[in-house]
């Protein structure tokens, strides 16, 4: 059974046409200023400013390629017999697995609880790139971490500082460990009745935090 998970469209277009522009537009001012330095018509200036904005539009890449994968990506929970999958491109570079006896429970999140809406513990991750109501929080035996979590150098810093004015986001991040995972659940009710049946569907004895490396990975 899958669950599909929701995010806002317009921030998500709003972030490509807000990221999009400076990638080509310095892509551009690199390769005219590249093409006059061929033809001879450039000066040192010229050709440094060249290679600066070739420079800076290679690291807007992946920026460029984590908010059009926001746009088009389509993040859900997949309910195995054994496990809960975890498909989310945005920050996953592979689908994550948690061990259906490490589920403890889910429960439904109130986004007016300030608690909720401003105040995160380090054992909470939030599956979404935006600042938008999450409604439901799957809580774990033990700790988790996401070994095939994408690194802050591979795009996911571009959400830090469009969220920059905001509370620390608490994004998935390679070695470290998590009791919590918030979501946006298309069906907030549907989707609790359904993780918490079959959460519940047999006993899960407690269990440490497996090793790095392997946690978040395929069987």
């Amino acid at each position: 059974m899958d669950i599909a998970l929701v995010r806002s469209r317009w921030r998500a277009v709003f972030a490509v046409f807000a990221v999009l522009p400076w990638g080509l537009g310095l892509s551009l001012a690199a390769l005219t200023s590249g093409w006059e330095a061929v033809a001879g018509q450039s000066d040192v200036l010229g050709t440094t400013m060249a290679v600066a904005a070739g420079a800076a539009s290679f690291v807007t890449v992946p920026a460029q390629v984590q908010t059009v994968r926001a746009l088009l990506s389509r993040p859900r929970l997949t309910l195995e017999t054994d496990a809960l999958v975890i498909h989310d491109p945005v920050f996953l570079r592979k689908d994550a697995r948690i061990a259906r006896e490490r589920i403890a429970e889910a429960d439904r999140l109130d986004w007016k609880d300030a608690e909720v809406s401003f105040l995160i513990g380090y054992d909470t991750t939030e599956l979404t790139p935006f600042r938008e109501p999450l409604n439901v929080e799957v809580r774990l035996r033990g700790d988790h971490g996401f070994a095939s979590a994408r690194r802050l150098h591979r795009g996911t810093w571009i959400w830090r500082v469009a969220r920059r004015g905001d509370r620390a986001p608490q994004f998935p991040v390679p070695g470290d460990c998590y009791r919590r995972i918030r979501i946006r659940a298309r069906h907030p009710v549907d989707a609790l009745t359904a993780l918490t049946e079959w959460a519940t569907g047999s006993a899960a004895p407690d269990a440490g935090c497996p090793p790095d490396g392997t946690t978040g990975e395929p069987y």
